[in-house]
């Protein structure tokens, strides 16, 4: 009798782990968290926020697959700001005066281009100072490699 139990209990428990194995590989299909927030913190830094501030929390609220190797991703992050527009005038303005060849005269008015955009997206979003946080919502778009999920504009 307990050969007939232990031969069932076998059948019974083989399935079981085939169909959980199969659940996991569903769930490892997309990206992972981990290449979310890369992916994010990636594309954050071409933001003109990216002077100011960084990004934190970063949460996936829904995904849509657009074929075997490209997802679209919407994410939810916190940006923080570290610093105010103003302190960042000032490292510019600083930076302008002591530039003295062309690469740095370059990468000054760069900055001062950076400051220009930041500027004016405070103005259409509101101020803010160092300190404060803003929740985004957006989404991006990421692309199978051959090393895992990568950002792709």
């Amino acid at each position: 009798m307990q050969r007939i139990n232990r031969f069932f209990a076998f059948f019974l428990i083989l399935p079981s782990l085939a169909i959980l194995s199969a659940c996991d590989d569903a769930t490892t299909e997309g990206p992972t968290g981990d290449e979310i927030t890369t992916a994010v913190i990636e594309r954050f830094r071409d933001d003109p926020y990216a002077k100011v501030g960084h990004v934190e929390n970063v949460t996936k609220t829904n995904s849509i697959k657009e074929a075997n190797d490209e997802t679209t991703v919407m994410v939810r992050y916190e940006l923080v700001f570290d610093r105010s527009i103003a302190d960042f005038a000032d490292d510019v303005t600083e930076k302008g005066k002591s530039a003295g060849d062309l690469d740095t005269v370059g990468n000054t008015v760069s900055e001062a281009i950076d400051l220009v955009k930041t500027k004016m997206l405070a103005l259409k979003e509101g101020d803010f100072k160092a300190g404060d946080r803003r929740i985004v919502e957006s989404e991006i778009r990421l692309v199978k490699s051959e090393k895992g999920w990568i950002y792709r504009p």
